[in-house]
């Protein structure tokens, strides 16, 4: 079951990426996008449910794939941007739990190292910020964290950083200046960020 639902997110995601490439069929592309984020939950969570593997751990993670659906959603409408960033800060949150009861904490040095290249990457946005600045400062310490805690697994910790390359460049496009085929990049990056963060725990 789970190998299949992760092959289906993959196909869905694909498709997702061209669609917005195109700028076509826009209500079909955010419905995609969602069902790709939605169905790397039920991979994990049926691998949860059926195969009882690391339970705890796993539920962790698939509500941290909830919450990215739910942002997903949020972050194709302008209006909502502020809430689709606190539903992927929820995510982030769940993903430091369930890795941090899967693999304890990570070194000091990797924390300090990620949020101080974290806080630098805020300081840069800040001056481009108005009263977001809390929320997103808020946003970068968690999946900073977030990263930290994915480091002791080499597929999570990669998961974690395609993650954080994508917000990085959401971010530039948004706050910053627009970057050519952001789509492209920003998804294909998140996409393979969430499904690597989602075969750390059902593999």
């Amino acid at each position: 079951m789970k190998f299949f639902l992760l092959t289906t997110a993959t196909i869905l995601a694909s498709l997702t990426i061209v669609l917005k490439q195109l700028k076509v069929l826009e209500n079909l592309s955010i419905l995609l996008k969602v069902l790709t984020t939605l169905t790397l939950f039920l991979a994990v969570l049926s691998d949860s449910v059926f195969l009882n593997h690391n339970n705890k751990v796993e539920l962790l993670v698939a509500f941290g794939l909830l919450s990215g659906a739910l942002g997903d959603f949020f972050l194709e409408f302008d209006r909502f941007f502020t809430p689709g960033m606190g539903a992927f800060l929820l995510g982030h949150i769940f993903y430091v739990l369930g890795f941090y009861k899967m693999w304890g904490i990570p070194s000091f040095g990797i924390i300090v190292t990620l949020l101080v290249s974290g806080f630098g990457y805020f300081l840069f946005l800040k001056r481009f910020l108005s009263k977001e600045k809390l929320a997103v400062f808020l946003y970068v310490l968690a999946i900073c964290t977030m990263v930290a805690f994915s480091s002791v697994r080499i597929v999570a910790f990669s998961g974690a950083i395609l993650f954080f390359l994508s917000d990085l460049f959401l971010s530039y496009d948004k706050y910053v200046r627009r970057i050519p085929n952001r789509d492209l990049l920003v998804l294909s990056l998140y996409f393979a960020g969430q499904l690597f963060i989602s075969l750390s725990v059902v593999l």
